[in-house]
């Protein structure tokens, strides 16, 4: 059964029950199937079909989410492009996505948002339950190698690359069965990001209720209990999984499934969630659609492994040669299976880099390292490269440098993730305000580091970044934090500034006294214009 077959199946079979629910709406699978029956009618008779890009633009996610189905209805694909993105960066997507000669870019299709009157009023009239018959959708057709969507992730070009993705990847994410339990699914995910797809396709195409979860309730610790009480499986990134286990694990005894990854586990919070539900690992990269491979936490493990592939593919665990190395030696882990991505959308020298053909068969190079224990899962080690992922996003660190660089740095500087924190370093005496805000308008939120300004990077004996050095030198002063945690009530982050967290000049003197008499010399210039982080780490040095 194909993609849309599928979709008329689930909203014919489904009519009458919860599709979409939010705290503001809910849908039953009868409007989701007129609504974006009306949105795919009028994406066809603006000419939108096989292998068009449609580029969403929305701050509802609601609206987007019913946006896309329109567009798989109408045979195109889809590209979200976060409103919130730096007009620069979403350019450069925008651009991405019309760099190939069979995708129809944003100015040539028409396809911002909103897309028409026609496809406005029917986002909006979420109460329609009927479809005119002239409204309706002219029969498409979808294939199995037919673009579905186009996602982006961090490039080490200094711009982001666009994986294109067809129908045929998603299925081992929507048919593994294991990865659903009961009838309601979180949808935490944003859209920008494949997990999303998971949620969206997943729990959609098997009948599922999607409960949509904003960002402010996912972090409201009184509406958490109350949450988890109306969810039956969810997908949680490493960060978020750690804070609701340290906060209130026992809240998980309300769910039957959490599946969790995007960074390196930890086992002492996998252990403690799967004391309550049952609980998988999962890992893999947006090149081969969301997961690659699961594991299901035992809670006595001494190591938590990413497990083992569950699609019927193969991989390779390979040195720098290219050659398969013996079972328990580290080498870089290349996946084929269905979830491949077609490639990057025009960039054919990036392809040649990722893609290792062995007789015949392309894989991806993911550029993690990794070994096969005893039992025959593998155990991730690290990035071979310095491509790393911070709440669920791979990010380049080039990239950030690039675009420090772009600001004028005349000497050198270095990105650096500690596992916690992304930093920058720099050897320039710069305005630090000036190199953060010419960063925000370059780089989402999540690529924002705290920058450090140092007299030199540190290298080893080789010649190379001491990243030992970097770390040693990492230490954070408790008390300043406290200091100026206990006068924001409670509410200081590192990655915002002073006046972001609420704060004003009677509570900027009072930082300054309390910490002036411990021997700390800060001043209001510096509490208006640096990150916590970066004040914290200023006064370390001195």
């Amino acid at each position: 059964m194909d993609l849309l077959a599928r979709l008329s199946n689930v909203f014919l079979t489904h009519s009458d029950q919860a599709a979409i629910v939010s705290t503001e709406v809910s849908l039953t699978y009868g409007q989701v199937d007129s609504i974006t029956q009306q949105v795919a009618a009028g994406l066809t008779r603006q000419g939108i079909g096989a292998e068009n890009v449609v580029t969403i633009e929305t701050s509802s996610k609601l609206e987007a989410i019913l946006l896309l189905l329109g567009v798989v209805r109408a045979g195109g694909a889809y590209c979200v492009i976060p409103e919130d993105y730096p007009e620069h960066r979403k350019q450069l997507m925008r651009t991405k996505v019309g760099a190939a000669a069979s995708l129809r870019g944003l100015e040539e299709a028409g396809a911002a948002w909103p897309l028409n009157q026609e496809a406005a009023a029917a986002v909006a009239d979420v109460d329609s339950s009927v479809v005119e018959p002239e409204a309706a959708a002219q029969p498409v057709e979808r294939r199995e190698d037919s673009l579905l969507y186009i996602i982006f992730t961090s490039g080490s070009t200094g711009e982001p690359k666009a994986v294109a993705i067809e129908d045929r990847a998603i299925w081992k994410i929507v048919d593994h069965k294991p990865f659903y339990a009961g009838q309601v699914i979180g949808q935490l995910a944003p859209l920008e990001f494949d997990a999303s797809i998971y949620e969206i396709f997943g729990g959609l195409l098997n009948g599922m209720t999607l409960r949509m979860i904003s960002k402010d309730e996912s972090l409201d610790f009184d509406e958490i209990p109350s949450l988890f009480e109306q969810l039956d499986c969810v997908f949680l990134t490493t960060r978020l999984f750690n804070l609701f286990v340290d906060e209130m694990p026992e809240q998980f005894g309300k769910v039957k499934l959490v599946l969790t990854g995007g960074e390196r586990c930890s086992i002492q919070h996998l252990h403690t969630a799967a004391r309550y539900c049952q609980v998988w690992n999962v890992y893999g990269p947006t090149e081969t659609t969301v997961y690659a491979t699961k594991y299901e936490v035992k809670g006595d493990e001494t190591e938590v492994p990413i497990g083992r592939l569950f699609d019927q593919g193969q991989y390779l665990i390979v040195d720098e040669q290219g050659n398969a190395v013996p079972r328990g030696e580290q080498g870089e882990l290349c996946i084929s299976d269905s979830g491949l991505m077609r490639g990057y959308i025009g960039d054919e020298a990036a392809n040649a880099r990722v893609f290792l053909i062995q007789e015949g068969r392309r894989y991806y190079r993911t550029g993690d390292l990794v070994f096969e224990n005893e039992q025959g899962d593998m155990v991730y080690i690290e990035r071979k490269d310095r491509q790393v992922k911070i709440s669920g996003y791979r990010i380049e660190l080039g990239e950030v440098e690039r675009c420090a660089r772009a600001f004028g740095l005349t000497k050198d500087c270095l990105a650096h993730y500690d596992g916690k924190r992304l930093y920058l370093f720099v050897t320039d005496q710069i305005d630090l305000e000036e190199l953060r805000l010419h960063l925000r308008s370059r780089l989402p939120e999540f690529m924002i580091p705290t920058v450090k300004v140092v007299d030199q990077i540190p290298m080893n004996a080789n010649g190379k970044t001491d990243t030992k050095a970097i770390q040693a030198a990492q230490t954070s002063s408790g008390e300043v934090f406290a200091t100026i945690n206990r006068v924001l009530n409670g509410e200081a982050v590192l990655d915002k500034t002073f006046l972001d967290l609420g704060g004003d000049s009677i509570k900027a003197m009072e930082i300054i006294w309390q910490l002036g008499g411990k021997g700390y010399q800060l001043d209001l210039d510096m509490l208006f214009s640096r990150t916590i982080g970066e004040i914290v780490e200023y006064a370390d040095n001195r």
